[in-house]
């Protein structure tokens, strides 16, 4: 089988080197990066360019291949376990985006450094096969009464027995004769995702045990009956615990070759001299042994690999960024669907799934020296067998590449395993677990035909560190590298020419801004909306060369692009404004510049009138001698900006509101009957646009007192009439007052005011509407009644 595989590789290099022909897209010859192939190891595949393990963006092109060859060593946990390998890659480019490749191991060696913690040293034919372990009861023990049960396999108990163990001696597991009921090992059954395996496997399924970490031992005589001490465990896992690297490693120390290999494809998605490479690396990883027969198992149990029947499926997406000339940043994510290991038509581990992401910055210092850093997570997802010591590792790896020549690389790093189970790392552990016993020593003495052999429960918990559990040490590596191969010539530096500017061509060399709103030009001046000024740019190039044209302004913006373009100038201030037009043909703008200037000023401009109309409103209605009247100036269309108002009256005068569009006119007392006219005068910013409004108020004439009675000498019901009709008057104007003007003798007039007054008591009449009045003594009594409107004057009714 192995010859095969060689011979495959063999016919592989031969027919990528055939296929090597001459190159596409050259790499420039400044460039001080090389390129070479991944280590991988510990997780990711090796092959495709790269660094140490982490993926950049470039790839191998037309024409060029490479062989490469290195050396691993890196630690992993459980188990303390410090793995060498020798991978050789092969890689061959088909095109600028993709490289196919190959990758094998060409040796591995594995040496486990705490064997205990590994579930596969306590399989039937492994090293610690006669140490005690958790396992799934056998067929057969005791009629069958532990079946499905987590029971403990005492030390010694267990025979050697070969794969795949179906049908061996599983042990009398303390029971003397075979009281027990002679258990056997196996055969395999369903069990979910792993088969189970009675008397070998965990109760979780797989054909790996749980581990004991730590036991008690009871010593020979009184409760134990065995030549040698009792043993109960104390603390141990009910679940397998295994390495993913080597999952049935059998021994302390094993070595294999050609039992992994891989191939696939790298695959560049943008352009070769796009400083941003993203791509794709699918692959399939397969191996060579696997579980199918004694010798295939004999070389897992070597840890030559974990065995998937199947191999394993998996995609890489990489991406790196060229930051500077002597920085590159790569990243890469992936997943690893892994195969399950199968044999006979049983499971004998559900594998977990991988998702890898990495991180690294590499320094091309020069074309000869490249140091590395680089950070990588390894997570194992999905469904699988429960691992009790599972560990994700997390990796640091730090070193150089050295490259005598293009084509050739030597790298060396130091590999760090930032994450390994040392004492730090499970001191803060919760362990809890429970397993049967079949049989421990009874109260009553020595075992007879069975008697005193009690099945028994143990359940753990600790808290902490774990007992019996060794720390791992030394999780330090390396990794040393070679490769060799073919690389296309460099493209060599052409001296550039410079482009040259023939001419810069302005359509006008002055821009006068328009005028604000509101405001037109002058007679005689030009003024224009639109602030651009086009430009034509001549340039030509002594190669042909493309070019391309840049420009640079102190003020507004370009519009277009290449020789024909706008400068608009719209917003600027006035001064002068200057355009460079320069041309790159390549190389940068090589070409010496061209500078033309724009004058931008203000135009002479004038407000624009629009005139408004004026009216002027007076009161409403006449105003009573002693009042004030209002008049309002109207404004209608127009701008209504910056208008100033002045009031002139023609009689009376302008109490307030002078300047303003109101005044207040007063000095109507000697205005009885007359009307005032008020004149306003409305000016503005525009001279065109003077107006001018006038209006009347009118001033009432006073009211007069008017003789509505006059008799002399009367009977009282006669009087009293003559009040009663006095007061119905006053009813049509309330606000006028009633005079009663009495004259006569002293007597007379006293009698006749004490009449008046009681029938206005006794009518229940309003007396302050009425004033008597004493008009003065005469021969004989007579009296007159005024009716004395409000505002008149009420002096003179008694000359």
């Amino acid at each position: 089988m192995k010859l095969a595989y060689r011979a495959f590789l063999l016919t592989l290099t031969i027919m990528a080197l055939m296929l090597s022909v001459s190159a596409q897209t050259l790499r420039p010859e400044k460039d001080p990066r090389n390129i070479a192939p991944t280590v991988g190891t510990g997780g990711p595949v090796g092959g495709p360019t790269g660094l140490f393990t982490v993926y950049d963006g470039q790839t191998l092109r037309k024409g060029e291949w490479t062989f490469g060859v290195a050396y691993s060593n890196f630690d992993r946990d459980p188990g303390n376990v410090d793995l060498t390998e020798v991978p050789l890659n092969f890689q061959i480019g088909l095109n600028d985006y993709i490289e196919l490749f190959f990758n094998t191991d060409a040796f591995r060696g594995i040496k486990v450094n705490q064997p205990r913690h590994l579930s596969s040293m306590y399989l039937p034919d492994a090293v610690f096969s006669n140490l005690p372990a958790i396992i799934l009861a056998p067929n057969g023990l005791l009629n069958n009464q532990y079946a499905g049960q987590a029971i403990y396999r005492p030390i010694g108990n267990q025979p050697t027995v070969l794969y795949p163990y179906t049908g061996g001696s599983a042990g009398t597991f303390g029971y003397p004769g075979n009281q027990s009921g002679n258990p056997t090992l196996g055969p395999p059954t369903g069990g979910g995702e792993a088969s189970l395996f009675p008397g070998v496997g965990s109760t979780y399924g797989s054909i790996l045990p749980g581990v004991v970490l730590q036991t008690a031992a009871i010593p020979v005589g009184g409760n134990c009956p065995f030549p040698t001490s009792c043993t109960v465990p104390t603390v141990f896992t009910v679940a397998p615990s295994y390495l993913n690297d080597a999952p049935f490693i059998g021994q302390g120390y094993g070595e294999s070759d050609f039992n992994t290999m891989s191939v696939g494809a790298k695959i560049r998605f943008t352009g070769p001299n796009n400083p941003v490479g993203v791509g794709l690396i699918p692959f399939y990883r397969f191996y060579t042994n696997n579980a199918s027969s004694l010798s295939g198992f004999a070389e897992l149990q070597q840890g030559a690999s974990p065995g998937s029947k199947n191999g394993d499926i998996g995609l890489i997406a990489f991406g790196d960024a060229r930051v500077r000339k002597w920085l590159n940043i790569s990243a890469n994510v992936g997943f690893i669907y892994n195969g399950d290991v199968e044999a006979n038509g049983a499971t004998l581990l559900d594998r977990g799934n991988e998702l890898l992401a990495a991180f690294a910055v590499d320094f091309p210092v020069n074309k000869h020296f490249q140091p590395i850093l680089e950070f990588r997570s390894q997570q194992f997802v999905g469904g699988r067998t429960p691992n009790a010591f599972e560990n994700n590792p997390l990796d640091v790896i730090a070193g150089a590449r050295v490259f005598p020549y293009r084509w050739m690389s030597l790298g060396a790093a130091y590999r760090y395993h930032a994450n390994s189970q040392d004492r730090g790392s499970i001191e803060d552990s919760v362990f809890e677990n429970f397993v049967t016993i079949p049989c421990t020593p009874g109260v009553g003495g020595a075992i007879t035909g069975g008697n005193g052999c009690q099945p028994r429960v143990i359940r753990t918990s600790t808290e902490g560190r774990i007992p019996g559990f060794t720390p791992s040490t030394d999780p330090h590596g390396f990794i040393a590298s070679f490769s060799i191969g073919r690389r296309n010539e460099r493209a060599r530096e052409i001296l550039n020419k410079p482009a040259t500017i023939n001419s810069v061509d302005l359509s006008r060399t002055e821009v006068t801004k328009p005028c604000k709103p509101g405001f037109r030009p002058k007679e005689g001046e030009t003024c224009s909306d639109d602030q651009t000024v086009n430009v034509r740019t001549s340039a030509s190039d002594p190669e042909g060369d493309v070019l391309t044209y840049n420009y640079t302004v102190s003020g507004g913006r370009i519009v277009g692009q290449g020789a024909n373009v706008s400068w608009d100038l719209s917003g600027v201030n006035p001064g002068e404004y200057t355009l460079t037009a320069a041309v790159d043909d390549g190389c940068g703008v090589c070409s010496d510049p061209m500078t033309k200037t724009v004058k931008v000023r203000d135009c002479d401009c004038e407000k624009e009138c629009n005139c408004s109309e004026l009216t002027v409103s007076g009161p409403a209605a006449v105003v009573q001698p002693g009042s004030t009247m209002t008049f309002t100036a109207n404004v209608t269309g127009g701008d209504q900006q910056n208008l100033n108002f002045n009031w002139s009256v023609d009689k009376g005068s302008i109490v307030s509101g002078q300047g303003t569009q109101t005044i207040t006119v007063g000095g109507t007392d000697a205005l009885e009957g007359q009307t005032i006219r008020a004149t306003v005068d409305m000016t503005s910013d525009c001279e065109v646009c003077k107006r001018s409004a006038s209006d009347t108020g009118v001033v009432a004439t006073k009211p007069k007192p008017v003789l509505i009675d006059e008799f002399g000498k009367l009977a009282n019901n006669d009087l009293k009439a003559r009040i009663d009709n006095l007061y119905i008057n006053l009813q049509s104007d309330p606000t006028a007052t009633g005079y009663i003007i009495n004259y006569g003798p002293a007597r007379e007039v006293a009698r006749r005011e004490k009449v008046i007054r009681d029938h206005i008591a006794f009518r229940s009449l309003d007396p302050d509407k009425v004033v008597l009045v004493n008009g003065g003594v005469e021969d004989t009594i007579r009296t007159r009644v005024w009716v004395v409107p409000a505002g008149a004057d009420s002096s003179t009714i008694n000359e």
